[in-house]
Parts: C-alpha cells; sequence; structure tokens
C-alpha cells in the first residue's frame, strides 16, 4: 500500500502545469482521507507544509499548530535531536535518507510513538526540493514483538525449525540451555540427537520423526540432555506442524524448555511422598476446616480404618469417648496464631479400642505464606504410655501386694502429720513384722512365701479406715498409718483386731499356716512429727516386741531409741571393722571324754575393738545375720581358719580337723559348695583337714536343698556336724537322710546338769535321748558347754564319746593351740 501510495504520489506532484492545481487539490483530498498513513511535507530545514487528519491523530498536533513549525520542535526527541540536525544537513548536501525505516518520534503529550516511516524527496521547483514522509503506527505491534521476545529470553525458552527438506535451526537460547554458545553448536540434528541421554534416545528419536511423518496435534516429549558441564538436563520440547496455502507442510515450528528444576522438584515431591507413606509415624493431612484429606499406610496399620472410612470426615471421629474435646480449644488457638501443637491425644482404633499418640499438628503454608491445610504426625505410644505408668506405679507401690511402698508411705505419712496439725488430732505408725516367716519361706519355698504376704496385705488392707493406708516396706515388714485418733488408747483396738485377722490360718498349697506378727507402734506428735522419724521408733519398738516373743506389741520409749541408735552403731562398726581387720578367730579343742585327747578344734570368731575392746559374740552375730553381714564375715572366718590350718602343716605342727560354723544364711546361698571349696584349694589343704557345722533350724528350713549340699559336701570328704542339736524342730524321716557325720547337744541342756543330773530329769532324759539317736543313725555325738566333772561323767556314762567346754579348755588364740596338740591332750 504503502508503495502505490508513493507512485501515485510522484506521478501526480510530476504531472503537467495545466493540471497542477487540480492534481493538488485530489492529491490534498487522497491523503487526508488515508485513515491509517500519516504524511507530513517538511521542507529542508525542517519547516512543515503539509499536515493530514492521520497525522493530528497519530501524534496529536492539529494542522494549525504543525504547518509553520519545525519538525524538530514537533515530533523529534530531544535525545535524537542533534542526530536529526545532521541527517537534514545530509539532505541539503544532497545525501539522501533510506527509503524506510522504524523510527522511535515523539507525541504532542511526551511518549514515543514507533512508526514505519517511508521517505520520499519531491522538487516543487528549481530550487525547491521537499521531503515528504509517509508514517504508520506499530506501537503495539513492535510491543508485542518486544514482550514475545522477553518471554522468550525470561523463560529460557529455546526455539527450533525443522523443514521437509532436512534443514534445522536451533536458536541461541536452545544451545544456552545445554551449555554451549551459538557459535559451539552447529544446526545440526544429528548433533542435537547425539546429546540425547541413552535411555531416552531411541524413543526420543523415534517419536520425532514419526511426528515429522504425521504431524497431527503438538508434538510433545521430556528427554535428558547432555549439558556442556553440567551432566544430564531434563529439557521439554513441544512442536506443531506450520502449514502452506495448498496446504503442504511448510515445517515444524518448536520451542524447548529446561525443566531440570521442575523435574527434581516432582522427583523430591515424589521421595517425600513415598517417604510420607511409608514413614513410621501417622501423619494425617487436614484442609482448614478440619476435614481429612490424606491419610498414610501407618495411619490405617495403626487405627485399622482405611482410607475410605476416613477421608472427608472430620477428625473428631477419631476421638476415644471425646475425650480430646477439652483440647481442641487449645489446638484451634495455638494453630490460629501460627504455631505447632504437641501434646497427647486418647484416640480410638476402628474396633473402637482406645489407643495413646504422641501428636504434633503443625500448618501447612502454600507460596503466599496462606495457610491451606494442617498436618499431623503422630506416635501410637499405648505402649510407651502403659510402661509408663506402670513404672510410675511401681514407683510408689510394691509389684507383689499392689499395696503403697515405702517411698509413698513416708509422704502419706507426711500429709497425715500435716493434717493431724491442723485438726489437733493423733495418729500412730504402726510397724509390723511377721513372725518366723523365714521358716514359711524356707520351708515352703519362696513362691508360698510370696502367696502368704499377698494374702496378709489383702488382710490388712480390710482394716484400713478412711484416711488410713497400709504398705509393704520389704521383705515380710509393713507400715500402718492410722490418721485421726481422737486418744492414743485408740490404736489398741486396731492392734488387736489385727492380730486376730492374721492369727486365723492362711492356705498355701497343700498346707495351712498361723501367722502371728510382732508390732511396733509410734505416735505422732507424741513421739516425732518427721515421717522418718516416726518409722523408725516404730521399727524400734517393733524389734523390743519381737524380743519379748511371738504375738507382742510395743509402744515405743525413749530408751528404744537409744537401743535402736546403738544397733545401727554396732552394724557400722562391725563392717569398719571387717576392713581394719579387727576380727579373728579362737579354737575349742573337741575331746575324748574318756582320754582327754584333742580330736578336732572348733573355730570362733572374736571381735576386739579399738575403743569398746572385746565384743561379745553374742552381741554381734545376731545383729549379723539379721542385717545379711554374716554373707561377708562368714567367707572371712573361713579364710582365715583355713590359712591357719595351712600355717601349722607348714611348721609340722600335728593338725587335727577344724571346725567352722556356717549360718543358716550362708548354708542357703546357691554357690556355698564351691565357696568352699575354694577355700580349701586356695590353702592347700585336704577336705578331711575342714569340718562344717550348721544348726538344726538351717537344715531343716529347706531340706531337699540341705541335702543336695550335705550330699555334695560328703562325696568330696567334708565332715558336716549338726549344732545345737534338740533346740528346733526336726523330721526325722528328714534327719536319717541327711549325710552328717555328727550331731552336737546344745549347751543348754548340759549346763542346767552342773552339779547334779538328777535334779535335772528333763534335761537328762533329753541328752540320753540325743545320745541314743545319734548312735542308732550312725552318728557321732558331740556335746557342749562341759564345765565339771559331774557333767563329764554323765555324759561318759551314757555313752557321749566327745565333748568341748571350760573343763577342757576355754577357747584360745592359735599359739596356744600349739601347745596342746603338742602334748597330745587336755585334762579335766
Amino acid at each position: 500500500m504503502m508503495k502505490r501510495l508513493q507512485e501515485m504520489a510522484l506521478a501526480m506532484l510530476r504531472g503537467k502545469t495545466v493540471a497542477k492545481k487540480s492534481s493538488e487539490s485530489i492529491l490534498s483530498q487522497l491523503l487526508n482521507n488515508i485513515p491509517d498513513v500519516a504524511v507530513q511535507g517538511y521542507q529542508l530545514d525542517g519547516t512543515t507544509f503539509y499536515w493530514n487528519e492521520a497525522s493530528e491523530r497519530l501524534y496529536g498536533y492539529p494542522a494549525s499548530e504543525a504547518l509553520g513549525a519545525n519538525l524538530a520542535d514537533l515530533i523529534i526527541p530531544q535525545r535524537d535531536r542533534e542526530a536529526f540536525s545532521r541527517r537534514m544537513a545530509q539532505l541539503r548536501d544532497g545525501i539522501r535518507l533510506p527509503p524506510s525505516e522504524i523510527l522511535n518520534l515523539r507525541h504532542r503529550q511526551g511518549h514515543l510513538i514507533t512508526v514505519h516511516s517511508s521517505h520520499v524527496m519531491v522538487r516543487h521547483g528549481e530550487n525547491d526540493l521537499r521531503l515528504y514522509c509517509m508514517d504508520v503506527d506499530i506501537t503495539a505491534r513492535s510491543r508485542d514483538q518486544e514482550r514475545l521476545w522477553e518471554a522468550v529470553r525470561g523463560g529460557n525458552v529455546g526455539l527450533f525449525e525443522w523443514r521437509p527438506n532436512g534443514e534445522v535451526y536451533l536458536t541461541p537460547e536452545l544451545k544456552a540451555q545445554m551449555g554451549y554458545r551459538d557459535d559451539e553448536m552447529d544446526n545440526d540434528l544429528e548433533v542435537w540427537r547425539s546429546l540425547i541421554h541413552p535411555d531416552e534416545r531411541d524413543t526420543g528419536i523415534q517419536q520425532f520423526e514419526q511426528y515429522t511423518r504425521q504431524p497431527e496435534g503438538r508434538f510433545r516429549v521430556e528427554i535428558r540432555m547432555r549439558h556442556k558441564t553440567d551432566g544430564w538436563r531434563w529439557i521439554l520440547y513441544q512442536a506443531s506442524p506450520v502449514y502452506g496455502p495448498d496446504g503442504r507442510l511448510i515445517k515444524i515450528l518448536g520451542s524447548s524448555l529446561d525443566i531440570n528444576d521442575r523435574k527434581q522438584a516432582e522427583e523430591k515431591s515424589e521421595r517425600l511422598a513415598y517417604a510420607v507413606e511409608q514413614s513410621p509415624s501417622v501423619v494425617v493431612i487436614t484442609n482448614t476446616d478440619g476435614v481429612i484429606e490424606y491419610v498414610n499406610q501407618h495411619f490405617c496399620n495403626v487405627t485399622g480404618f482405611s482410607r475410605e472410612d476416613v477421608l472427608g470426615q472430620r477428625t473428631g471421629m477419631l476421638s476415644f469417648e471425646g475425650k480430646n474435646a477439652d483440647k481442641y480449644a487449645s489446638i484451634r488457638e495455638t494453630l490460629s496464631k501460627g504455631g505447632t501443637w504437641e501434646g497427647e491425644f486418647n484416640n480410638r482404633k476402628q474396633s473402637g479400642e482406645p489407643y495413646w499418640e504422641m501428636a504434633r499438628i503443625a500448618p501447612i503454608r502454600n507460596s503466599r505464606g496462606d495457610v491451606t491445610h494442617y498436618i499431623k504426625l503422630a506416635e501410637d505410644i499405648s505402649d510407651k504410655r502403659a510402661l509408663t505408668e506402670r513404672l510410675e506405679y511401681l514407683a510408689f507401690h510394691d509389684p507383689l501386694t499392689g499395696l503403697p511402698n515405702r517411698t509413698l508411705m513416708l509422704d502419706r505419712i507426711g500429709q497425715a502429720i500435716v493434717q493431724a496439725r491442723r485438726d489437733r488430732h493423733i495418729l500412730a505408725v504402726v510397724f509390723i513384722d511377721l513372725d518366723d516367716f523365714k521358716v514359711v519361706n524356707d520351708s515352703l519355698g519362696h513362691a508360698q512365701g510370696d502367696q502368704l504376704l499377698i494374702q496378709v496385705g489383702q488382710r490388712l488392707r480390710a482394716l484400713l479406715r478412711e484416711g488410713d493406708t497400709i504398705a509393704r516396706f520389704g521383705g515380710d515388714e509393713f507400715i500402718l498409718l492410722l490418721s485421726r485418733l481422737k486418744h492414743v488408747d485408740g490404736v489398741i483396738p486396731v492392734i488387736e483386731k489385727l492380730q486376730d485377722i492374721l492369727s486365723s490360718p492362711v492356705t498355701l498349697a497343700s498346707h495351712q499356716v498361723r501367722v502371728t506378727a510382732s508390732i511396733g507402734i509410734a505416735l505422732c506428735p507424741a513421739d516425732s512429727d518427721r515421717p522418718d522419724e516416726l518409722v523408725r521408733h516404730a521399727d524400734a519398738a517393733m524389734y523390743r516386741a519381737k524380743s519379748e516373743g511371738r504375738r507382742c506389741y510395743h509402744f515405743y520409749t525413749q530408751e528404744l531409741d537409744a537401743a535402736l541408735q546403738e544397733r545401727m552403731e554396732l552394724d557400722q562398726a562391725m563392717r569398719h571393722a571387717l576392713e581394719r581387720g579387727e576380727f579373728h578367730l579362737v579354737y575349742q579343742p573337741r575331746v575324748d571324754l574318756i582320754s582327754g585327747r584333742v580330736l578336732s578344734l572348733e573355730a570362733l570368731v572374736r571381735w576386739r575393738h579399738p575403743v569398746w575392746g572385746m565384743v561379745s559374740p553374742g552381741r554381734f552375730i545376731p545383729l549379723a545375720e539379721q542385717t545379711g553381714f554374716i554373707l561377708t564375715l562368714g567367707p572371712e572366718i573361713l579364710r582365715q581358719a583355713c590359712e591357719q590350718i595351712h600355717i601349722w602343716k607348714a611348721r609340722g605342727i600335728p593338725t587335727v580337723p577344724v571346725a567352722v560354723n556356717l549360718s543358716a544364711r550362708e548354708f542357703r546361698q546357691p554357690d556355698v559348695f564351691e565357696r568352699i571349696m575354694g577355700a580349701l584349694s586356695t590353702a592347700g589343704l585336704e577336705a578331711s583337714d575342714l569340718e562344717i557345722e550348721i544348726t538344726e533350724s538351717a537344715a531343716m528350713s529347706s531340706v531337699d536343698q540341705t541335702i543336695r549340699t550335705l550330699t555334695q559336701l560328703n562325696d568330696r570328704g567334708v565332715c558336716v556336724s549338726i549344732d545345737d542339736f534338740g533346740t528346733a524342730y526336726s523330721s526325722l524321716n528328714y534327719l536319717k537322710r541327711l549325710p552328717v557325720h555328727a550331731i552336737k547337744i546344745d549347751q543348754s541342756f548340759v549346763s542346767d546338769m552342773r552339779e547334779d543330773p538328777a535334779a535335772h530329769p528333763e534335761d537328762a532324759a533329753i541328752i540320753r535321748a540325743i545320745i541314743g539317736l545319734g548312735q542308732t543313725l550312725g552318728m557321732t555325738v558331740i556335746a557342749e558347754g562341759i564345765e565339771n566333772q559331774v557333767q563329764r561323767d554323765f555324759l561318759i556314762e551314757h555313752g557321749c564319746p566327745q565333748g568341748q567346754g571350760y573343763l577342757f579348755s576355754r577357747p584360745v588364740p592359735a599359739g596356744e593351740v600349739e601347745r596342746l596338740l603338742g602334748v597330745g591332750g587336755v585334762g579335766g
């Protein structure tokens, strides 16, 4: 169109003079009615002499204002005016402008307009050469092209073109996606193909070749391309066919887009989704209204619900009996502030069974920061909570009886003291110790002993009034707290009722056992207002009751406290004495009653305290057995005895067997046989060098175990004697089965016959019976406590062959024993 206008204008302007005026009128009318072509006429100094209506619309100046004005002042931007002046000077010098060009010119309001401008030089007279410009506004089209190009460049979009003749064009942007500059990569389809990942090369090439043969629809493929420096990158290729007017394929025009980040994000998202699905935690995602949109497999495994059961439902359906309702307000408040809520839920399974979970609920936000969902991560803590509750229970309760333990009882006593102080009441702490529980435990076994404790606990619990507490302190010891007593006398009916309840027979397996208890009582505030002191005072009172006999009770007095303090002091002193080597052995000979020849020795422990001097065995041995210290002291006594025998043998002194006493607690130790044999081996002794003495009650406490241990000792040549015979209950049926070499008549029977055996017929009868029993069972009989000739003669007369006592020798140190052994005997 622009070309035709130029030709018409030139023809008319160069017409004959005759038609000059008519031609100018026609041209003016024609140019003014062209709507989209702005035509201006300029003299070579820039003065405007023609300005059509399209120019008015394009540049905003009316013709009346534009005509006579200079071109530079009208539409030339300020920055281009210097260049404009040079171009107008070149026109005057005869240098022509290009036929057409794209210019950025200024609108009257100041903004730029992009135009396609065609230039025509027309001579109006001999010296009158003028410039005509015909401008078409391409601002919008240019802007669209700029936007498209910027989108291509900014979006890192590459373009390619493929033609049926095999020509390929790849834009620099496409090459840059693979790390190449434009000049580093040829526009060659084979080069492009060589960069495809081997795993996708055949498939990708086949798909593109198929599309070139049948270009229907839109081509799309995602493949990995080898980057020049960055390994493999995912590229998305898309293309569409371009057809000519005749319907033939002209080319395939396509684009490429680097989607590596997207693919990595997708892979990451897939891994995350897989991790969530396989997570060992329960995962639940809801919308902001609490409607469940996702649960993972572990949720289904834990709860038994399928996804179909819960998707679209509100989370409240999972609550067990509505027990989470009180937590919902806290959750809503926390989440509304953008925070994360953590806590425990009591939820239900599909079966209706409750379970506990530790949950963490957090908001999920979109890229704008808006909360779109909530995610709950939870762990099934039912087992952990049950274990915690069990541990908490065990921390304050006895696992056997279910009663409160020492810790809880002391706390209850403390609370009761505060209450009693406020209400001015009295409270009592009652310490209960079962009498002879060890006999039951050892004879019937620990399992039956435990059953006895359970039944005793149940009976004691039945005594409780409101506000009272019964606790097991350990072993066979119980504590009863009696609160809100108005008078001290109120304790006695409770104690008597307690004794009556305990005295009823207890059935254990096939046995019926009668239980009695020794009871100590301490009062608050009279005796103390501290929980630990009250218990300690009640314990002291219980020991006094036990010393007075079975089924007794005793109230605390300060004298008892002094005795308890002495007991504790003695216990500590014993332990220090062992460390400092204060214990030593003395030896009392056992002799042939007729000849006085020393047949054996009994090793007896003695304690020389640096301040107290000699401490009586009757004072510390019972305490050592009660506290268990005997298990430490006993091995030391055995070691010293074996070591002394070794010394005598090394010095050539004729030795006799040495008897060592084992307490009942020692004898019940599972390794007692190994310990005895180890002591002999360490000292290099023969089994015949040592004898073992155990009490009658120890031998009868657990007969099966006794038989096993004594048989082992007998088989290795160690002789065993039963000490204190006649002072405890013995089953002759069991006694005959024990591999025992000797029984010892307790000194209590012998000592009462000091001057006249006939004056003590019961003791004499018992002695004769024991001697006869020993002879019948083939056991040696040894009498203890012989202090005079009358006792000796009586024993000889009735067939007792051996004895020991002050008549023959007091217990003496090892050095004096050498003298006794050297002369061969002792006299009466």
